[in-house]
Order: C-alpha cells, then structure tokens, then sequence
C-alpha cells in the first residue's frame, strides 16, 4: 500500500535586481517525501520578471510539470524495485535544478536527475535549459542559435575542446572517445555562465561511470567573433 508522508515542504526566495542587469526572479520550491519503498527529494525552480508573462507561465508549468512526471514514473518504477531490493534499502529519486547563468536577460540553468533502483550505483541524468527571454518568441535555445551562422562554430568549439584537452591531460584521462560536438547530436548538450560556454557529456559518452558529466568550459570571449552579440562577452 501506498503511503506518502511528507516530512518538508518549503518556500525560499532569491531576489536578482532585475532592473539593473536584466535578470529575473528565482523562486526555488522543495518537496521532500517518503513513502514505505522510496524516498524523494524535489526543488523546483519558478521564474519572475519577465516581460513575456505568457511565456513565464508556459515555463513554469513545464518546469513543475516535468518534476511531477519524473515523480510519477519513478513511483511506479520504485513499487515493482522494492521486490528486489534487500530490507532496509528504499529505491531514491532527487531533483535538483539549479542556475548557472541570470544576467542581460539571458536565463541558463540544468535540472539534474539522480535515481537509484538498486544495483553498484544511480544513475544521474541532466536536461540543460537556455532561454534568451528578452526575444519576441521566447523557447529553449539550441547551440546553433547562439552563432551568427552555422558554418564555423562546430569546427572552432572541437578545436578549443581539444586545447582543453591539451592544457590539462591529467583532468581529461581516461577518455575512450574524442571530445568532440557535431551539429546533429549535441545540440542540448551545453550551458552558459557569466563567463564561459560549457559543453558537457554524461557519464558513459566518453568514459567510465565513476568519472561522471566531463565538461568543457569555454571563454565566450574566445568565441565572440562566432556568437550572436546578445550572447557576447563584452571585452
């Protein structure tokens, strides 16, 4: 039988002048449960200020949405888990989605998935989201959107990837394949900071499982011939 007591449910607000550099409010919602073969942990971020309230709300809403679902399919997935986990071990689901980047009117942030249904270790997984909410039809941005045009940034990101690389061997050990983007298959692999464009691969894509996400910062200034100049860091 299904039993979920909730042990916290709390409310806590960061404020991020938005008047001044363009960024936005941040309300982080927590959630934390436990039911008789699982125990959860979920923090939902909400978004304010932005000048497109429709799309504020869609995002919202998506945002709590897809926890919900992650909630829903883990529960069913951890019900017929208990069966074979040994007594005492429950089955895990936390969600974390955190802010990497609210400034100029450019939102980027990870929501970050760890699940554990038995077995040596979980399984983490993240779904990044940039938004340049100051469009006319804000939607999560793809790599590409970043460039002026498609022709050379692929080519420029490897190269840098491989200068990483390079710089810092003992960091990047280890790998069983090359670090590199193409156009098809890595254009949600990625996430903006004040400072840098950081390409990432979860686990398994270039080595083993204990290495985890292998991330690749990158200077935006290094790029700032290639990128859109909203996107730009200005030197």
């Amino acid at each position: 039988m299904k039993r979920w007591m909730v042990f916290a449910v709390s409310v806590m607000f960061f404020i991020c002048g938005c008047s001044r550099n363009g960024s936005y409010t941040v309300k982080t919602l927590i959630d934390e449960a436990e039911t008789d073969y699982s125990t959860v942990y979920a923090q939902t971020l909400e978004f304010g200020g932005f000048e497109n309230k429709e799309y504020q709300s869609e995002l919202n809403e998506q945002l709590l949405g897809d926890v919900k679902k992650m909630g829903d399919e883990f529960d069913k997935t951890a019900q017929e888990a208990a069966e074979t986990l040994p007594d005492g071990v429950k089955s895990t689901l936390n969600i974390k989605q955190r802010v990497t980047l609210n400034k100029n009117g450019i939102i980027s942030f990870i929501t970050e998935s760890y699940t554990y249904l038995g077995g040596a270790h979980g399984m983490t997984v993240w779904i990044p989201y940039t938004i340049n909410a100051r469009e006319e039809n804000p939607h999560r941005l793809e790599l590409r959107e970043l460039f002026k045009t498609e022709d050379d940034y692929i080519d420029t990101i490897n190269r840098l990837i491989d200068e990483l690389v390079e710089a810092d061997p003992e960091k990047y050990s280890g790998l069983w394949a090359e670090p590199h983007i193409n156009a098809e298959d890595h254009q949600n692999q990625f996430y903006l900071t004040d400072e840098d464009l950081v390409i990432f691969f979860p686990p398994y894509d270039l080595s083993y499982y204990a290495k985890g996400f292998i991330e690749f910062p990158i200077r935006r200034t290094e790029l700032n011939g290639l990128l859109k100049e909203e996107y730009r860091i200005q030197e």
